[in-house]
């Protein structure tokens, strides 16, 4: 039977050393993973599988695609001019998180995508999004166009109607897809994230130089449940 000392001198003996110091580098690995993760109050969600495939056109006629999300940091999210709580409170909190970048306001870009195209005009939506945000982009497209690009980001909508025709609303995900200047979706934020955590979301990803195509987490991170992004009516 081996003393204790005589096991200690055999684990570091060549026959384990290799092994155990691959052990500890993935281990250091993994943790090194995890805290990149954790650096992010918002859901990690980074990957190539969203968000990278979609054509709609803005208030204003142009087509936009992923390309122009390039340059800045963008919070693109879903919503509806009629919308009675969660859109106007989203598109306050992004003006507050705008005050609080101070000079570098400019360096986010918001994104307001319609799910009501039938009453949300480009004229209606660029006067609701230019009313919080003067440099708000509203993208308004037909059905067809909606579906696609919704498929695209696995987002929610769908109509719930009234007692008459005319007074139907939409229920949708709720929350905003953050891409970093690269134009690569990154993070999740999800409805009522209070404005200081996504600020420092923001400014974190401003201030790095670079990240890896295929984002720091998991693939399967990039798939929302719908239970977690349903927003209320």
């Amino acid at each position: 039977m081996k003393r204790p000392a005589a096991v200690v001198r055999s684990l570091f003996s060549p026959r384990f050393r290799l092994p155990l110091l691959a052990g500890l580098a993935i281990g250091l690995l993994a943790g090194c993973s995890a805290q990149s993760r954790m650096d992010f109050y918002s859901k990690d969600i980074a990957c190539e599988e969203l968000g990278q495939h979609w054509s709609m056109p803005d208030s204003h006629g142009a087509v936009r695609g992923p390309k122009d999300l390039q340059g800045q940091v963008t919070y693109l999210f879903f919503g509806f001019t009629s919308c009675p709580d969660v859109c106007p409170t989203t598109m306050v909190e992004l003006s507050q998180v705008k005050h609080l970048m101070g000079k570098d306001a400019d360096q986010l870009q918001v994104v307001f995508v319609s799910v009501d195209p039938a009453r949300d005009t480009p004229e209606v939506a660029r006067t609701y999004v230019e009313a919080f945000d003067p440099k708000a982009i509203a993208l308004v497209g037909n059905e067809a166009q909606l579906a696609a690009m919704a498929s695209d980001f696995k987002a929610f909508y769908e109509k719930e109607p009234g007692q008459i025709p005319e007074t139907y609303t939409m229920s949708h995900i709720a929350g905003g897809y953050v891409f970093d200047r690269q134009g690569r979706l990154r993070l999740f934020a999800p409805y009522g994230m209070p404005v200081d955590k996504l600020f420092s979301d923001v400014q974190r990803l401003l201030l790095e130089p670079g990240h890896p195509a295929a984002g720091n987490g998991p693939l399967a991170s990039c798939h929302l449940k719908r239970s977690d992004t349903l927003a209320a009516r």
